[in-house]
């Protein structure tokens, strides 16, 4: 992997571990704020049936009467009528939460300086009987039965209206007390709760995406360092295996001439051949990682690239006995190095023609799509339909293993590796597959 794949892969790492982060952070903060919802709506409703327990009746409380004034209800307190204060009997997580959160308890209801709400009144037959307040003026008598009358239509007996809390008690005896609780605090605190935390999740993310991208880079520092010396050693050793095999074969050819051609000197003048194209192979490998890191793109006719690339192979392809044919618009151009489609071309069409059936045809069709352009090479392979493709463009696989280093289709398997890694400079992708005894490769270059 050269630097440019390595930065790519870092970047997959943050982005990755910035939304990994990110939901966590949401699901954490959203499960916080549900869970102090919870246990804000478990108080104000304990405070309600308080409330609703006592008639609507607290110390202080102002009552005006509608017509027939009923009795303000029993004077028990609420652990004498059932018991809804969390004593040390009853201790629960529902009381732990409670002392976290440092919500109110029923205790402090009773209050009144703490507690504001109106209560209203009815009848069995659903006649307004009495409007209760307690420290909330700004509420008119006529507005109360107005807000009782809305909670009567509500399907819920329990629930909230802007900044207050209602709840509805039916009595046995067919009467109502409909009791709204100001729960103003309660609310601007949830606010305030749900905004900080947004807040927080915010700056969070802003600081992860500074500590990720630090680190990072810091990791894949010697992974760059490894891959440039990789690029430095593969460029050297070539340099320096060209001298030795240039005499290797030099003294071959010298023996064949004083002592005649041999098995032997064959065999030799061939390995000779294949390291010289193994070396070349692994040049281009490397220069194909440089012009990805350092080529610049510029308005490039591809058909014309294409057609004259193909047609260096025309006289290759009649030697083998094979035809090529090339199907090209005219002026299809888009952003791109023409030495990369060049390169790419070529890699493509002598594979084509090397492993073309005998007197098969290979042809070459360029075309643009919605996408981009795209590249297509096929030729006749009649021994291609059991083949696994996937593994193609894995770097030094050959999928038939008889093609030796004798063979005259002897191969490196770097070529479609390469190809794929010209592909993927364009954001695109390339694609083996065989139907009806031909061969296929399609490449994708997006714009």
């Amino acid at each position: 992997m050269n630097e440019q794949g390595i930065r790519k892969l870092r970047n997959k790492f943050i982005q990755s571990a910035l939304i990994t982060l990110t939901l966590v952070m949401f699901l954490m903060g959203t499960l916080i704020y549900i869970a102090n919802l919870t246990i804000t709506r478990q108080s104000i409703h304990r405070i309600l049936n308080f409330i609703v327990e006592n008639d609507g009746e607290l110390e202080g409380t102002k009552t005006e009467t509608v017509k027939n004034p009923v009795s303000s209800g029993s004077s028990e307190t609420a652990q004498e009528q059932g018991g809804h204060s969390l004593d040390s009997d009853d201790y629960s997580v529902v009381r732990f939460l409670y002392e976290i959160f440092g919500t109110e308890t029923v205790e402090k209801v009773r209050d009144k300086y703490e507690t504001r709400y109106f209560a209203v009144l009815y009848d069995p037959k659903g006649n307004v009987t009495a409007v209760k307040n307690n420290l909330v003026d700004s509420v008119t008598q006529e507005e109360a039965e107005t807000y009782g009358r809305i909670a009567l239509e509500k399907e819920r007996s329990f629930g909230r209206s802007g900044t207050y809390y209602y709840q509805v008690e039916r009595r046995d005896d067919g009467s109502c007390i409909v009791v709204y609780l100001d729960s103003t605090l309660q609310v601007e605190a949830m606010n305030r709760l749900l905004y900080s935390a947004l807040l927080l999740i915010g700056f969070g993310m802003i600081l992860a995406s500074v500590f990720v991208t630090v680190f990072a880079n810091r990791a894949i520092r010697p992974e760059v360092e490894n891959a440039e010396l990789q690029k430095r050693f593969i460029t050297n050793a070539s340099h320096e295996l060209k001298t030795p095999l240039a005499v290797i074969k030099a003294n071959t050819e010298m023996q064949e001439i004083l002592d005649g051609e041999s098995e032997w000197t064959r065999s030799t003048l061939r390995q000779v051949e294949r390291l010289t194209g193994l070396i070349q192979n692994l040049v281009m490998i490397t220069r194909a990682q440089e012009q990805e890191d350092r080529e610049e793109f510029a308005d490039t006719d591809v058909s014309a690239v294409v057609q004259e690339t193909a047609d260096t192979f025309r006289p290759v392809a009649i030697q083998e006995g094979k035809t090529l044919t090339c199907e090209t618009p005219d002026d299809l151009h888009m952003e791109a190095a023409a030495s990369q489609i060049r390169q790419l071309t070529s890699l493509l069409v002598d594979n084509a023609i090397k492993y073309c059936d005998d007197k098969g045809e290979v042809k070459v069709r360029v075309y643009a799509v919605r996408k981009g352009i795209q590249l297509q090479v096929s030729n006749p392979y009649a021994e291609g339909k059991n083949v696994d493709y996937s593994r193609f463009f894995e770097r030094f696989y050959r999928e038939d293993q008889s093609h030796h280093a004798d063979s005259e289709k002897g191969g490196y398997g770097i070529g479609l590796s390469i190809a794929e890694s010209l592909v993927e400079q364009y954001h695109g992708s390339i694609q083996a597959s065989w139907k009806d005894g031909v061969i296929c490769f399609t490449c994708l270059l997006k714009n």
